[in-house]
Parts: structure tokens; C-alpha cells; sequence
């Protein structure tokens, strides 16, 4: 019966103090309500903007250099099928350092980008804090069922959100031509450095040859030196198909590093004129003042609780 009774007091303790809260709860609701819906009326609206674009898969013919590749081991079987834009390759550069903080510092109306985007001037020291904000700013999304990357922006100046994303789709094919052109590079020199090795070789086989031609005027038809020769021509042969083909090479690798190499291609641009995107004033003052609402009743209950128990009005 005693713990019966008490149990009956602290519900009633708990009642009485949560009707005690509950006007004031309300009336705090009410009014953050009110206040957070004159200061969403009161401040600008922001436009959004939304890109597509598609990876540009590489339309390099890769024969020959596959079979470089072949010849020249596993290291450079990476190098052999090149830097090539796929999905993830594409939403990485897109958010990348570089392709932002050169977005950032772009002139804008005789300011940087960054200033209307994310309300903060580009500055050496606080990279990192730059790069947070426009990451945060800028939605980087992509689709496995159809490759597609989507690029969202919002802020208060259209023209702005127009220019950042014109500029990180520009900076990120600028980046990526010079990534795989790099690579290009790199394949010249190991194309090269083969081009010398299979001369020298083609020299020395060569050389062999005619030695022995001078050293056996007279060779007979099936035998020993006859062997030999046919061997040694072999071996010439052999030597100038791979001369060939490295120069065959040589070649595309050239021409690969001599292409601009495109990584997007935008599927979905920007409508002529972009519109503020709705603020949605009722519904987010109903909440905040909901939430504040409950939190008084909290506090209030809290505080009651806090005062132990006392005598309560049969």
C-alpha cells in the first residue's frame, strides 16, 4: 500500500508540474513561431542549381599499346589503357582541392566566387576551412544505374551559382587533360627508352650476321653453318618486327600525348532563368516553435522533479 502511494504521488508530481510548464511552453512556441517566420520572410531567398553531366569514356584505339604494354611487363599495363573518366573518377575531381579553391578564386562581378557562394573570401591561411564550406555548399551525387554525376548548388545570387558550377565543370576538364596527358607523357619516355633498346638489338643481330657471312663465303645447303645462318636471319627478322612495332608505338603514344582528352560531357544544363527555391516559411517556424515548446515543458518538469517531493492539494 505505502509503495502504492507513493507511486501515486509521483505521478501527480509529474502532472501538476507539467501543467504548471505547459502555458508557458506554449507561449514560448508561439512566439519563436512568429519570430522565426518574419526573419525566413525577411531574409533573400536562395536559387538552386542543378547540373548533369556523363563520364566521356576514352575513344583511344589501345592495340598497339596494349601490346607495348605486353612487351614491356605488368608496370606499365596501367599506362597501356590510360587515365580514363568513369563515375567515381569524375565525382572525385569535381570535389576535389584543386578544382574548388580555383573555383573559389574566380572573378565574379570584381570579387572571388567564394564570397557569394559560402560568405567567405579566399585566404591562404584557411584553405581548409574554404574547402569545408564549398564542399558543403556544392552536392556532388552520382547514379550506379546510369553513370550520370548531378551537381547541386544553392545560394543567394543566381548569376553566382551559374559561374561556380560553369567554372568546377571547366576546372575539372582541365585538370583531368592534364592528368592524362601526364600519363601520355610518361608512356612517351617508356616508348622511347624501348625504341632505343629494340634499335640496339636490331644493330647487334645485325652485326652477328654479317660476320659470319664474312667469316663463311661458302655455306653448304644442310648443315652446321647453314643452321646458323638460318638462325641469325631469324633472329634479324624477329629484331625489325619488334623495331616496327615500337615505332608503331612510339607513335600513338605521341598522338595521345598531343589529344585533349575530354572526361564530361553535360547531359542536363542550366535553365535559362533560375528561381528562388521555396522557403517553406510555415512549416519550419511550426517546428522550431514545436520543438521550443517541448523543451519548456522538459525544463519545467526538470525543475519540479528537482524541488523533491512536497505536498500537493487533496
Amino acid at each position: 500500500m505505502t509503495g502504492r502511494a507513493e507511486g501515486d504521488l509521483e505521478v501527480r508530481v509529474l502532472l501538476t508540474a507539467i501543467a504548471r510548464s505547459g502555458r508557458l511552453a506554449l507561449l514560448l512556441g508561439a512566439v519563436a513561431a512568429v519570430v522565426a517566420a518574419v526573419v525566413l520572410v525577411v531574409l533573400p531567398g536562395k536559387y538552386e542549381g542543378t547540373l548533369v553531366v556523363v563520364p566521356v569514356p576514352s575513344t583511344r584505339a589501345a592495340g598497339g599499346l596494349a601490346g607495348a604494354a605486353s612487351l614491356l611487363g605488368s608496370t606499365l599495363d596501367l599506362g597501356s589503357s590510360g587515365f580514363d573518366a568513369t563515375r567515381d573518377v569524375v565525382a572525385y575531381l569535381l570535389r576535389s582541392r584543386t578544382v574548388l579553391l580555383a573555383a573559389a578564386e574566380r572573378p565574379y562581378q570584381g570579387r572571388p566566387l567564394a564570397i557569394p557562394i559560402v560568405q567567405r573570401e579566399p585566404n591562404p591561411g584557411d584553405e581548409e576551412g574554404l574547402l569545408s564550406d564549398l564542399r558543403r555548399a556544392l552536392r556532388v551525387t552520382s547514379s550506379k544505374e546510369t553513370g550520370f554525376v548531378t551537381l547541386t548548388l544553392r545560394a543567394r545570387d543566381s548569376g553566382a551559382v551559374r559561374a561556380f558550377l560553369a567554372e568546377v565543370v571547366g576546372q575539372t576538364q582541365r585538370l583531368f587533360s592534364e592528368v592524362a596527358q601526364s600519363q601520355a607523357r610518361q608512356l612517351l619516355r617508356a616508348q622511347e627508352r624501348r625504341l632505343d633498346s629494340a634499335e640496339a638489338e636490331l644493330h647487334d643481330r645485325e652485326d652477328q650476321l654479317l660476320r659470319f657471312d664474312e667469316g663463311n663465303r661458302m655455306v653448304a645447303p644442310r648443315s652446321r653453318l647453314s643452321l646458323e645462318r638460318a638462325r641469325l636471319e631469324r633472329g634479324v627478322t624477329s629484331a625489325a618486327q619488334v623495331h616496327e612495332q615500337v615505332i608503331a608505338d612510339r607513335q600513338s603514344a605521341i598522338a595521345r600525348e598531343l589529344e585533349e582528352a575530354p572526361a564530361i560531357a553535360v547531359v542536363e544544363r542550366l535553365p535559362q532563368e533560375l528561381y528562388p527555391k521555396p522557403k517553406r516559411v510555415l512549416f519550419r517556424a511550426l517546428l522550431l516553435g514545436a520543438a521550443i515548446a517541448v523543451a519548456s515543458v522538459l525544463l519545467g518538469v526538470a525543475r519540479e522533479l528537482a524541488r523533491g517531493p512536497r505536498a500537493l492539494p487533496s
